[in-house]
């Protein structure tokens, strides 16, 4: 007699389930991947099937896996699920599926890469600093890491922040200029520095325009524009450019929780073939950054903001 179709078709599923189950009790670790060039190929193999799916479930459960975020959160929402693993195993069989991870896509332009390390202080020490102190109501200075010798100074009048960074070291930037109207829409005119060498890029209010900011949960969103100017001994032909920041999202302290930086090049820009670069944060160490070229193609990469390295 001829079991059911449906009969059939439930034991063929049991009988999969069952064996990823064994699978990720028994699966031994994988040597770990680092950069990858398919998504969601945790081993690295150029190819993705049911081993990196169950590698993607035993990460899920805690168990011992290869994983790491930038191959296995596959949805990019911060954490390796199950969602994710059941997202690789679709991908290994052949379903269509929804993925929105980064795969590595070689190496990306140094100069590019420069200037988006070099102005990352911008998001990770500057706002962060104002916002930390815009409640502040009377006068007052304080210390950056660099002791007396870098001040960050308040001055309140009629209830109006307008401060200034003179020579203040927050990790290797060293950061002077003026950020007027702080607790509110500030009004930029900014240079960051590095410790160790003499390059410096500079950033300031498009048509002395502020940044626009509104208040979120454990910070304030930003938006606006800001005229750049690098003077970098590495490049030197590197020349102004234009900053776009999207509904950046900074706290006092951390990561930006969400938002973007566009960085927008012309051809007096000096950065051959590259028309735009664009950063997307998540509250996350690793940020999304999208690099558009003149001839109209565009490559994606992962940078690791604690590090200022790109994977």
């Amino acid at each position: 007699m001829t079991k059911p179709l449906h009969r059939r078709s439930t034991t063929r599923s049991l009988w999969l389930l069952a064996m990823i189950a064994t699978f990720l009790v028994c699966l031994p670790g994988l040597a770990a991947a680092q950069i990858f060039k398919i998504c969601g190929d945790v081993d690295d193999n150029d190819q993705v099937t049911v081993t990196d799916g169950v590698q993607v479930l035993r990460a899920a459960a805690g168990l011992s896996s290869d994983c790491t975020d930038a191959v296995c959160d596959v949805d990019v929402n911060g954490t390796i699920g199950v969602t994710d693993g059941v997202i690789i195993l679709r991908k290994a069989a052949g379903l269509q599926i929804t993925q929105n991870c980064i795969p590595d896509e070689g190496n990306i332009n140094q100069q590019v890469a420069y200037i988006l390390q070099f102005s990352q202080p911008l998001v990770s020490a500057v706002l962060p600093t104002i916002i930390q102190h815009r409640n502040e109501t009377v006068d007052n200075d304080f210390t950056c890491d660099n002791g007396e010798d870098g001040i960050y100074s308040v001055v309140v009048t009629d209830g109006q922040q307008d401060n200034s960074f003179s020579d203040c070291l927050i990790d290797n930037a060293l950061i002077t200029g003026d950020a007027e109207n702080a607790n509110d829409d500030p009004i930029l005119a900014i240079e960051l520095g590095d410790a160790r060498n003499d390059d410096t890029i500079s950033f300031e209010g498009t048509n002395g325009s502020g940044l626009l900011g509104i208040n979120i949960e454990g910070g304030i969103k930003y938006s606006g524009r800001l005229d750049a100017a690098p003077f970098f001994e590495r490049f030197d032909e590197t020349s102004d450019f234009l900053l776009v920041v999207q509904n950046l999202q900074v706290a006092a302290t951390g990561y930006p929780l969400g938002g973007s930086l566009s960085y927008e090049f012309n051809e007096d820009s000096g950065v051959p073939g590259v028309r735009r670069a664009q950063v997307f944060f998540d509250g996350s160490n690793l940020a999304r950054v999208l690099v558009f070229f003149d001839d109209g193609s565009f490559k994606n990469y992962r940078f690791e903001l604690l590090f200022l390295n790109f994977l």
